[in-house]
């Protein structure tokens, strides 16, 4: 049975940031895989239906905003966009989102980041505040649909 380290004099065992970081790092790269294996496993629409397919079964839209209000939300297109941009065809992703590649960029940059700190322990500290650089461009991520879905309201 182990003694509780207030009783016995010690001191508490502190977790060290890299601990407590590396948590975060899975939750991060397990979220950003997640979107990376939907772009690769879905095929992008075709020209006879407008929507994504798993193998021949396809998925229709699922974007409640817009069948409650009939308006575009600031996301819509965007798993189109990605899963083109996935399959190299960067003309549709654009035309189905603006920032659909911006985003599949950003995904692909918080993955690496996350999996180098996961993996490569020496370089845990230097992705460190990598991480809290891409951490913070979500903001701007976030920024840049409400922009773009002004123009796409206005347009």
């Amino acid at each position: 049975m182990q003694q509780d380290p207030l009783r016995s004099g010690q001191q508490p065992r502190k977790s060290t940031l890299r601990e407590e970081d590396l948590t975060a790092h899975w939750v991060v790269l397990f979220f950003c895989a997640g979107i990376l294996l939907g772009g690769v496993v879905l095929s992008p629409p075709h020209t006879v239906s407008p929507y994504l397919h798993i193998g021949h079964i396809p998925i229709p839209d699922t974007c409640s905003f817009k069948n409650l209000t009939g308006l575009p939300c600031p996301g819509c297109g965007l798993t189109r966009s990605i899963v083109a941009g996935m399959h190299g065809d960067f003309r549709a992703s654009l035309m189905y989102h603006r920032l659909g590649l911006l985003t599949l960029a950003y995904v692909c940059l918080q993955f690496l980041c996350r999996l180098i700190a996961i993996v490569v322990q020496p370089l845990r500290e230097r992705t460190f505040g990598s991480g809290k650089i891409l951490n913070r461009g979500i903001i701007v991520l976030a920024v840049l649909y409400v922009l773009n879905w002004g123009y796409t309201l206005f347009l």
